[in-house]
């Protein structure tokens, strides 16, 4: 099954040079934190739980993940009136501010890959990646 292992080569090298092309490593921000931050754009405010279902990952996790993008002061944390146990996650204005640096990078990267590759080659490739995430999900009985 050598071709499969060129695929499983291509998908992680190609995830990772799209990290890199999207999160400038001078930036302050992972490509997670950035994925994260996207989320909360979309939910305006969250808790840890609902953080943990949505990326399936342990509350411990989230927990660590929260402290860090606190301390970028990306976020805010406010205990729920109704219950003073629940945190309420939302989104600082650097939150913000870091969130639209990111689209206008987002952006001219996807500018340029659609002028290397052009509309159709582009197309075609998703029909192949679609196809390949409906046969993963087939294999994974999701």
């Amino acid at each position: 099954m050598p071709i499969l292992n060129e695929t499983d080569i291509l998908v992680r090298l190609i995830g990772q040079k799209f990290q890199q092309l999207m999160i400038p490593k001078e930036g302050p921000m992972s490509f997670h934190q950035y994925y994260f931050l996207k989320y909360l754009e979309r939910k305006k405010a969250c808790t840890p739980s609902e953080i943990a279902d949505q990326f399936g990952i342990t509350l411990g996790a989230v927990s660590g993940f929260i402290d860090r993008i606190y301390k970028l002061n990306l976020i805010t944390r406010i205990r729920s009136e109704k219950d003073r146990r629940q945190v309420i996650i939302r989104f600082s204005e650097e939150g913000k501010n870091q969130l639209k640096i990111f689209e206008k990078r987002s952006v001219e990267i996807n500018r340029q890959i659609l002028e290397k590759l052009g509309q159709e080659e582009i197309e075609v490739l998703n029909q192949h990646l679609a196809r390949f995430r409906q046969v993963l999900d087939e294999i994974s009985g999701v």
